[in-house]
């Protein structure tokens, strides 16, 4: 391994550690609220985290017994999972300011998803390099199929544009610890967003194309900066939904 497959692991490894922690304490607030919003935002991040899960586990694979996943695993933990974040996702979402449309959003995201999960094993049982293949050079890191990439586009938009709305809402608010939990999702779904695209899918795409060599410094560095990208957008969801006293010292000052 070289720096960059160093960073790129770690950073992965982090950003699934501290999302977990942030899953499962959102879902540990339904025992006190009772409500189960909390259960479906904290399955909602465990689920999307699950997108650099294999990175992770492969990165601790090589430290300790110098293997990765294979690429079976690797394309099922990292792909299987994600429709389940979207369901738990627009279910919430609908809960808290779309009650009465919540059947057809809900249906036409199981359309969606059934679609999205049809279309992964088709092709994983077919030939799965149309999934995506593992860069010998890089192998923490998965260059995804055509198929594959739009559709985690599509998710990705879904995702952000439903998340921007509702914390718009927020900002609105006169309660101003309500305003900076919807400036924290804001930013939370912008980061993540930003981040998604650039690695799941115009990272995809841009190589072979634009860029030849898998190896250059700039998708390097592309990586790195994706990985701080998504650790400050978990940060900020748990903030955005929970607002630990830290982050009102810190915020409302």
């Amino acid at each position: 391994m070289d720096i960059v497959d160093i960073l790129q692991g770690s950073l992965s490894l982090i950003f699934v550690i501290i999302s977990f922690i942030i899953g499962v304490t959102i879902i540990s607030k339904y025992g006190k609220n009772k409500n189960r919003l909390y259960i479906l935002v904290g399955i909602c991040w465990l689920m999307l985290s699950t997108l650099w899960l294999p990175e992770a586990a492969s990165f601790l694979m090589s430290l300790f017994i110098q293997q990765t996943l294979s690429i079976e695993l690797y394309f099922i933990i990292g792909n299987a999972f994600f429709p389940v974040a979207l369901i738990c996702w627009v279910i919430a979402y609908t809960d808290m300011i779309n009650k009465e449309k919540q059947k057809l959003a809900v249906g036409l995201i199981l359309i969606f998803s059934i679609i999205f999960e049809g279309l992964f094993f088709y092709n994983f049982f077919l030939d799965i390099n149309l999934i995506g293949v593992i860069n010998p050079l890089r192998p923490f890191s998965a260059d995804l199929g055509y198929f594959l990439t739009i559709l985690l586009f599509i998710s990705f938009l879904i995702l952000f544009v439903s998340g921007f709305k509702f914390a718009r809402k927020s900002v609105n608010s006169e309660n101003k610890e309500v305003i900076l939990k919807g400036k924290l999702l804001q930013y939370a779904f912008i980061a993540f967003t930003i981040a998604a695209l650039l690695e799941k899918t115009a990272r995809s795409i841009l190589i072979g194309t634009v860029f030849a060599d898998p190896t250059i410094l700039l998708l390097s560095v592309m990586l790195v900066v994706v990985r701080l990208l998504l650790i400050s957008s978990a940060i900020a969801f748990y903030g955005g939904f929970l607002l630990p006293r830290w982050m009102k010292e810190i915020f409302m000052q």
